[in-house]
Parts: structure tokens; C-alpha cells; sequence
């Protein structure tokens, strides 16, 4: 344990900790060895995904009473800060499925416990898309939908005479479009048309409201979680690198330049990981972490990109190659700037939020 997980913000239970603890196992032995593969080939991560399932931890946020562990959001932060060091594919499909689980549990939904258990793979699909309701049926299409292309189940965010409502879609219902995305090769992403779409409302009104900013807030804080893994990954990659690689008859690491990179790739990432904590645990002391979320967010995308861009600067040639993973970091930091509604709307939202 290093000196920021003293930290009293970094502090797990010691269940959280067993939780965690089991999903970094988990991540050593059978997802960092393929995440490679799976990224060059474009392939589904469905065995690891199943491997999620089995471990129990898709309901780690949801309460007993809907099947799950009701350990909260902070347990999920620390896991996938693991799951992102080595996959962010992987752990985006995890929070789909949590944002799912989370939505459909606000709503009060039969649906929840299938998503919970993994017997049914679900995806969230947010607000920003603009779908639209009218006589039980969804209009509209998705341009990116995370897990959209191996989801049996979508749990839609969409409109009804002006008013939120939740709905939750069947796969055989929409049209899918494979998406060949700049990151998160293996993770399913797929447009999704909803044409006249046969829907089940699950929540309308202020209950509505309540499930998708729930689910919203989840994954602004999971993403902001799994791109501080990410930076991490490249950070830990580059420093390896620059400690081996010898020029002019020394080790690139002792360097001045190329430490300055590693100081503040690691300061970005730190400082990241802190808003991703904070704002975990706001959202688990049932107050709105939205604010705090959409930074975090933000912030982490932000040193994602960086590292990966000063990893590759220090491994020069090497940083394009697929071995050395700090290109599919870089790769997956900018297809997370893209989703829920792009970087510059998160901005723009919390520009008003501070100064309306």
C-alpha cells in the first residue's frame, strides 16, 4: 500500500478491500494477458465479461434488497481503476452493465435482478442520444452504444411529450451497426436504431429523473475511474521503458526531460484519482455527485491522453507498437472523450452548473 492509499479518501473497508482485492486478482491472471489480443483483433471480451459475472460484482453499487452487495460506488472506483490499468474495454462493459443495474433498480424494475446476475448483458443508453417515445415505441438512433453490439438488453433513456422516461428495450427489437472505433475495440461498441422500437416503460416523471441521473452519475464516475487506470497503464509502461532503454551510455530514466514527463503524467493521474474518489463517495452519502462526477470525469479523459501521448513520446518508435500498449491507451482516452455527448458538452454542462 503506497502512501495516497493511506489517504483517507483511498481507505476501503476491509469488505471492500476482499472485493477489490479479488477483482485485481482476477485482472492479473486472466485479463491482462489478453487484452492485447482482443484489441488487435477486434474481439468481443465475452469470456472476461463472463468472469465479471461470476465474480458477483455487476451488483457491487446495487442494494441487497435488489440482489446486490450495497457496498456502494467507492469499491467500484477502486476495482476498476485495475480493470482500466490493463483493460478499458472490459471496464466499460462493467459500467454499462452497473449503469443498467442502477437505473433499473431507482425505477424499481422486475428487470434488475437478470442485469445484476449477468443473465442479462445490458447496456445503458443515455440521454444525449435524444430518443423519443411515443405509444410504447422508441424512435431514434444511437451513434455509440458501448456493449450495444453483444447487449441482449438496452436500457433506454428517452422522452415522452417533453417529459424523461425509462424503458427498457429488447435486442431482437433495434437495428445494430458495428462501429470500427478509434478505442474500446473490444468492447462491443455499435450504433443503434431504434425504429418504432417496441419499448417497457419502467419509470416516468421525477422517478424517471432520478434512475437516469442515478445511472448518469455511475458512469461519469466509472469512466473517470478507468482512465486514471489507463494513465496508470502508460505511466508504468514508460517508466519500465526509460529505466532499461540506455542512450548516449545512460538509462533514459535518469534524464531530467524525460522524468518531468513521468512527474507530471503521475501528478495528473494522482489528482484524478482523488476527484474520482470524492466524488464516489458523495454520490454514496446520497447526496448529488453530478458536479463532482462531470469533473472527475473530465479530468481523468484528460490524463488519460496525456500519459499515453508522453508515453509514446518516450518510447519513441516503440510507442506505436501494439506490444507496448501505450498507443491503445491513448486510442481508448480519446473514444471516452466522445461518449456521453462528447468532452466539450460535459464542459459546457458544468460551465452552467458554476455559473448560471
Amino acid at each position: 500500500m503506497n502512501l495516497g492509499d493511506r489517504m483517507h479518501n483511498l481507505q476501503l473497508s476491509e469488505d471492500q478491500e476482499m472485493i477489490v482485492d479479488t477483482v485485481r486478482k482476477y485482472v492479473a491472471d486472466v485479463v491482462a494477458g489478453k487484452a492485447q489480443e482482443h484489441d488487435e483483433h477486434r474481439t468481443y471480451a465475452a469470456d472476461e465479461f463472463a468472469g465479471l459475472a461470476e465474480l458477483g460484482v455487476f451488483g457491487l453499487c446495487v442494494g441487497e434488497e435488489a440482489g446486490g452487495a450495497g457496498m456502494g460506488l467507492v469499491p467500484f472506483v477502486a476495482a476498476l481503476e485495475a480493470v482500466g490499468m490493463h483493460s478499458s474495454s472490459l471496464a466499460a462493459l462493467w459500467i454499462g452493465q452497473v449503469q443498467s443495474a442502477l437505473a433499473l433498480e431507482a425505477a424499481a424494475a422486475a428487470q434488475v435482478g437478470d442485469v445484476v446476475g449477468g443473465a442479462e448483458k445490458a447496456a445503458f443508453v443515455g440521454p444525449e442520444h435524444g430518443l423519443v417515445l411515443a405509444s410504447g415505441r422508441i424512435s431514434g438512433r444511437a451513434r455509440v452504444v458501448v456493449g450495444g453490439g453483444e447487449a441482449t438488453q438496452f436500457v433506454v433513456a428517452a422522452v415522452e411529450n417533453g417529459a424523461p422516461v425509462l424503458a427498457v428495450v429488447a435486442a431482437t427489437a433495434i437495428e445494430r451497426t458495428p462501429l470500427l472505433a478509434l478505442g474500446l475495440a473490444s468492447a462491443a461498441c455499435t450504433a443503434v436504431t431504434f425504429a418504432n422500437s417496441q419499448a417497457t416503460v419502467v419509470a416516468t416523471g421525477a422517478a424517471a429523473i432520478a434512475a437516469i441521473r442515478k445511472a448518469q452519475v455511475a458512469g461519469w464516475i466509472g469512466t473517470a475511474a478507468t482512465a486514471v487506470g489507463g494513465a496508470q497503464g502508460s505511466i508504468t509502461v514508460a517508466r519500465k521503458h526509460a529505466a532499461e532503454r540506455i542512450a548516449f551510455g545512460k538509462p533514459l530514466l535518469v534524464q531530467e526531460a524525460v522524468q518531468r514527463k513521468l512527474v507530471e503524467a503521475r501528478r495528473a493521474a494522482d489528482a484524478a484519482r482523488h476527484l474520482a474518489w470524492h466524488a464516489a463517495r458523495v454520490a454514496d452519502l446520497g447526496q448529488d455527485a453530478t458536479e463532482a462526477a462531470i469533473g472527475a470525469r473530465l479530468m481523468a479523459v484528460d490524463a488519460m491522453v496525456a500519459a499515453a501521448d508522453e508515453g509514446i513520446q518516450i518510447l519513441g518508435g516503440f510507442g506505436y507498437v501494439v506490444e507496448y500498449h501505450v498507443e491503445r491507451h491513448y486510442r481508448d482516452g480519446k473514444m471516452f472523450d466522445v461518449l456521453d455527448g462528447g468532452g466539450e458538452a460535459l464542459r459546457n454542462r458544468l460551465a452552467a452548473m458554476q455559473f448560471a
